[in-house]
C-alpha cells in the first residue's frame, strides 16, 4: 500500500482544516501541519486541532505573514527535512483550502507502482504570466513596503482592493543572476512527487546555498522555486505536467475561484485528486456532497 506524507500549509479557519484532516487521515500516512499567523488565535488552533494529534500528526506554529514570500517555500522545505528519516512513497502539499475530491483508496491507488512526480510546469517567460511573462518575479528583490503594513492595519478594509495590493511590495533590481546557470520553470504551487524527487532537492540545497538566499527575496516564490531546481535536473524526465488539482480560476487568470456547489458537475466528473479552493464560510453543501460521493467508492 502506498504510504503518503502531507504537507498542509493553513492560514486561516481551523474547523475546515480539521475537517480536511479528518478526511484525508489513515494510520499509514503522516501529516505535517504548519499553521502561519497563529500568534493571536493558537488556543482557538489548539483546541480544534488537539483531538487529531496522534504519532503520525504533527501541528507546527510557524512563521507569519507568508503571502508571496520564501515562508511558503521554507515551511514546505521543513516538513520535507522532518520526515527525511520516515518510510513513505509520495509527498503531497495541501493549503487549509484544498479538499479531496477522490477517496483516500482511489488516491493510494493511483500513485501505486509509480515513479513519477506530477507538477505543473512551465518555462519562463511565459506569455500571460505577469508583465514579463513571469521574469520580473526574479529580476527584482521584494521588500515588504512599510507604509502598506502600516495602513493595513490602520484602514484595513479599505485596502482590499486589487490597485493597492499590488504595494504590498518594494522591489529593486537585483545584482545577481538566477545562480548556476539555472532555467527558470513556473508553475502551481502544489504537487505531488516521490522521496526520491524529495530527496534530490534536500541534497541539491544542501551543496547551493546560494539559491535559497537568491529566492527569499523572489516574489511568489513557491511557484517558481522547486520546478527550477527539478526541471534542470536529471529527474526532469521522470516529472509528468499535471498537478492533478481541479482548480477553476478567475476570469483575469490571477486568483483560483472559491468552489460552490455549482461546481459540484466539473468536480465529480474531474479525474483530478484534489480540488482548491474551498471556504466552509461561503458555501459546506459543496464538501457534504463530495464527502458522500467519496464514501460510494
Amino acid at each position: 500500500m502506498v504510504k503518503i506524507a502531507y504537507c498542509l500549509l493553513v492560514h486561516k479557519n481551523p474547523k475546515q482544516v480539521t475537517r480536511l484532516l479528518k478526511n484525508l487521515y489513515s494510520d499509514e500516512d503522516l501529516f505535517y501541519v504548519n499553521v502561519f499567523n497563529a500568534i493571536s488565535a493558537k488556543k482557538i488552533w489548539e483546541k480544534q486541532l488537539k483531538k487529531l494529534v496522534n504519532d503520525n500528526v504533527f501541528i507546527i506554529f510557524k512563521y507569519r505573514d507568508a503571502w508571496a514570500q520564501f515562508p511558503c517555500v521554507q515551511a514546505t522545505l521543513d516538513s520535507m527535512k522532518f520526515f527525511q528519516n520516515f518510510e513513505y512513497d509520495y509527498f503531497i502539499n495541501l493549503t487549509g483550502q484544498c479538499y479531496p475530491i477522490k477517496s483516500n483508496k482511489t488516491i493510494k491507488e493511483f500513485f501505486g507502482g509509480k515513479n513519477f512526480a506530477y507538477m505543473e510546469f512551465f518555462k519562463v517567460p511565459k506569455i500571460g504570466w505577469g508583465k514579463c511573462g513571469g521574469l520580473e518575479r526574479i529580476k527584482y528583490s521584494y521588500y515588504k513596503n512599510p507604509i502598506f503594513v502600516f495602513y493595513t492595519y490602520a484602514i484595513n478594509s479599505f485596502l482590499r482592493s486589487k490597485k493597492l495590493e499590488t504595494r504590498k511590495f518594494i522591489k529593486i533590481p537585483k545584482l545577481k543572476r538566477l545562480p548556476y546557470n539555472l532555467k527558470p520553470y513556473g508553475g502551481s504551487a502544489y504537487f505531488c512527487i516521490t522521496k526520491k524527487h524529495v530527496s534530490y532537492l534536500l541534497k541539491y540545497l544542501n551543496d547551493k546555498t546560494d539559491l535559497i538566499k537568491f529566492f527569499t527575496r523572489v516574489f511568489a516564490p513557491d511557484e517558481l522555486f522547486f520546478q527550477t531546481i527539478l526541471l534542470n535536473s536529471e529527474l526532469k524526465k521522470t516529472i509528468v505536467n499535471n498537478n492533478l488539482r481541479y482548480i477553476r480560476w478567475s476570469e483575469d487568470g490571477r486568483t483560483p475561484c472559491t468552489l460552490t456547489f455549482k461546481d459540484k458537475d466539473a468536480l465529480l466528473s474531474s479525474p483530478a485528486l484534489f480540488a482548491r479552493k474551498f471556504d466552509i464560510d461561503v458555501d459546506e453543501s459543496i464538501l457534504n456532497l463530495l464527502d458522500v460521493c467519496r464514501n460510494e467508492y
